[in-house]
């Protein structure tokens, strides 16, 4: 769940979180209500396609203010949204029962991707305002 502690101090890539975390909560309900495979496909397949826009946009902000770890921070993203096609992949060729482990790993990564690398360019970002 977003909390404003995960904050990176821009409303447009904050609202961008919050839709990830709105789209793992629906994930996970959809594994606890035991939906139908083709639901959760479904799910994993939107998440992943905002994942990759959101990404987008966070990428694009980040050259706009000249952040020096684009490049890692870009890789970030780019294993991420590798790992999470995975999955779809795996579901979708009937090799992968989805849990809610999978479910915490998304929920997981996303928050440890805020308070660790988002936050930096956060900060890096208020220093050059300064």
């Amino acid at each position: 769940m977003w909390t404003q502690e995960l904050s990176v101090d821009n409303v447009s890539i904050d609202n961008e979180h919050k839709q990830l975390f709105a789209l793992i909560d629906n994930f996970y309900k959809g594994i606890k209500d035991n939906s139908p495979k083709e639901r959760l496909e479904e799910l994993i397949l939107g998440l992943v396609s905002y994942t990759k826009t959101h990404f987008s946009n966070e990428e694009l902000h980040m050259s706009r203010m000249g952040y020096p770890d684009l490049a890692s921070h870009k890789e970030l993203h780019e294993v991420f949204v590798k790992n999470v096609t995975g999955y779809y992949d795996r579901l979708k060729g009937g090799k992968l029962i989805l849990s809610i482990e999978v479910t915490n790993f998304l929920k997981d990564w996303l928050v440890n991707h805020i308070k660790g690398s988002d936050q930096q360019y956060a900060a890096f970002e208020l220093a050059q305002k300064v």
